[in-house]
């Protein structure tokens, strides 16, 4: 990586303070001497049970970084856990593992990037990368603009009118997450009721009573119905 972009890189991570959990000392010490050239503070945590006790201790980290196989808790155990208490902290993982199945679990665990030991300034300056130009699109995503001008704030979880608060219900507030989470693309009835109430039943008729009941409370139908498939939600036409 060039210098110039390397500056760029830590004029801007230089105001975030990260966790970093490594049971390791070794690999602790000379991976701390490379995060403390990037960000303005890093807390250590020694395995994953203290790296969570931290978390829990000061949930303001703008970054996590682990490893994942530590003694009392195991990295993708912690993880899964500060999951719990927030679903968007950005997460990356240091480790020796490569196999399928554990690339599989940080994936389920949300993880936005995964770097095999031995690493060196470059890959994490690499990572460091993604994740700034991340931020830099997700302000793109926290408004989606509805038909009939709603617009649904993706970070406040809430549906605004000309302005306006609408009053939603936690089950609508459920269905609104899921087609935003997912760029506002076609669900299955099977999805919807899974994500909005937990199981799947028989047949769809909690769906079309949730969508009913949404329309009358909005004087307007902004899921439109896909004889055979599910639902669509209607984006507010260029």
């Amino acid at each position: 990586m060039d210098e110039e972009k390397l500056k760029k890189i830590i004029s801007i991570t230089k105001k975030l303070n990260a966790l970093y959990i490594e049971d390791n000392s070794d690999v602790r010490e000379q991976t701390l001497k490379m995060l403390n050239l990037f960000f303005n503070s890093v807390t250590i945590g020694k395995n994953g049970k203290e790296g969570f006790e931290l978390f829990k201790e000061n949930p303001s980290f703008d970054l996590i970084i682990t490893d994942i196989e530590m003694p009392e808790i195991d990295g993708i155990t912690m993880i899964n856990s500060i999951r719990e208490i927030d679903k968007k902290v950005p997460i990356l993982i240091f480790s020796a593992h490569s196999t399928t199945d554990y690339f599989i679990k940080t994936i389920d665990a949300g993880i936005i990037g995964y770097i095999l030991k031995p690493y060196d300034v470059n890959q994490i300056s690499n990572s460091l990368l993604k994740l700034i130009d991340r931020d830099d699109h997700q302000e793109d995503d926290k408004l989606f603009y509805l038909d009939d001008d709603y617009i649904w704030n993706n970070e406040e979880n809430a549906l605004y009118k000309n302005g306006k608060l609408e009053k939603l219900t936690k089950s609508e507030i459920k269905l609104f997450e899921l087609f935003s989470n997912s760029k506002c693309t076609l669900k299955s009835y099977e999805e919807i009721e899974l994500s909005v109430f937990g199981d799947i039943s028989s047949n769809s008729k909690r769906v079309r009573n949730l969508m009913s009941r949404l329309k009358t409370k909005l004087d307007f139908d902004l899921f439109e119905s896909i004889y055979g498939h599910g639902y669509k939600i209607k984006q507010k036409k260029e």
